[in-house]
């Protein structure tokens, strides 16, 4: 297959957006430039955002597949959470290093994101580190942390198990074809680094790494797929959470709202960087085999009626014992 078809083809069956519009942050950010220690090597454009007030640790923020740290944005609400931001773009992406080569869809990426993290690290930014990503990012997040124990944990929004499965499933998902292979099925050396994209094997290696996945309940990257990552990893099951966001696809995550029972996209992130501090969130009760992780916030309307029971019960019984001790307290009107 000619290079030129190959890159046809990529661009037609990978582009997942991530939903926000192309933006600058909110002032103050500080921009940046490094360059990767692998080969080939890249340069790295982009952005350290400061927590508003006192920092409690700092996450890294990785874009999909076609898109770029501006792409990101909309992420930047973080900040009044207390957590430091870095954003930045992939190789072949936004404002660092473009070449004639095809994104590797995490092969090279990961150095990329190990050059950001050596960079924040020079900086001092507050620690604990951790990642959220989406799509590639995501994948990417999980196979460079599941060698990196500078980070603490990775909340990844529909990452995909494995480069070359991914680009079948995202073709079928594009074309809206049941396709049987990928598209590059014939070319052997891009498939030979595709397959070593291997999210399950790499996450197997840390037994200590929080991984906390959010994905659509119509997603290209299925419940399997997930369960798969969770399965693979050797971290304590309390350390794995996962929320499947029902109604939402590929691209639409984050706008998942939350219902009785399952915390919206945002309060998963809240509830994942409490954990990663250190903190159970007050907003976390886990009920084992119902779903990983369900908010109180999302429980309310339950937990508010029965508390009103409750409080209901427990005054009527204190009033009825009040009435009796008055009947039958000495000096009491009437008696004798």
């Amino acid at each position: 297959m000619s290079h030129s078809i190959r890159s046809i083809c990529i661009v037609v069956c990978l582009v997942a957006c991530a939903g926000f519009c192309v933006a600058a942050p909110s002032q103050p950010y500080e921009s940046f430039r490094v360059k990767t220690d692998n080969t080939p090597q890249a340069e790295i454009s982009g952005w350290i955002l400061p927590a508003t007030g006192k920092a409690r640790g700092t996450v890294f923020v990785c874009h999909g597949y076609g898109n770029s740290k501006h792409s990101m944005v909309g992420y930047q609400w973080m900040r009044d959470e207390g957590w430091n931001l870095v954003m930045f773009d992939f190789r072949e992406h936004g404002d660092s290093t473009r070449t004639s080569d095809l994104s590797s869809l995490g092969y090279h990426e990961i150095w990329d994101l190990k050059a950001v993290i050596d960079h924040a690290e020079t900086k001092q930014l507050s620690k604990p580190y951790c990642i959220y990503g989406r799509s590639l990012g995501a994948s990417v997040g999980l196979r460079w942390a599941s060698q990196d124990r500078r980070i603490v944990g990775v909340l990844a929004a529909s990452p995909f198990n494995n480069a070359y499965d991914a680009s079948q499933k995202v073709t079928s998902m594009k074309s809206r074809v049941d396709w049987p292979m990928s598209p590059f099925v014939l070319h052997r050396g891009f498939v030979a680094m595709l397959k070593e994209v291997d999210i399950p094997k790499a996450v197997s290696k840390r037994d200590d790494l929080k991984i906390w996945i959010i994905a659509g309940e119509h997603d290209c990257f299925t419940l399997s797929d997930q369960e798969a990552i969770l399965s693979a990893s050797a971290s304590p099951e309390t350390y794995k959470h996962l929320l499947i966001a029902p109604g939402k696809g590929h691209t639409d995550t984050y706008l998942w709202k939350g219902n009785w029972r399952l915390p919206s996209h945002d309060d998963y992130v809240r509830q994942f960087l409490a954990d990663c501090e250190g903190r159970r969130s007050a907003a976390m009760i886990w009920i084992p085999g119902i779903e990983k992780s369900v908010s109180l916030r999302g429980l309310s309307p339950w937990v508010v009626a029965g508390a009103l029971f409750l409080l209901i019960f427990i005054y009527r019984r204190m009033r009825a014992r009040w009435r009796r001790a008055l009947v039958t307290s000495p000096g009491n009107p009437g008696e004798g």
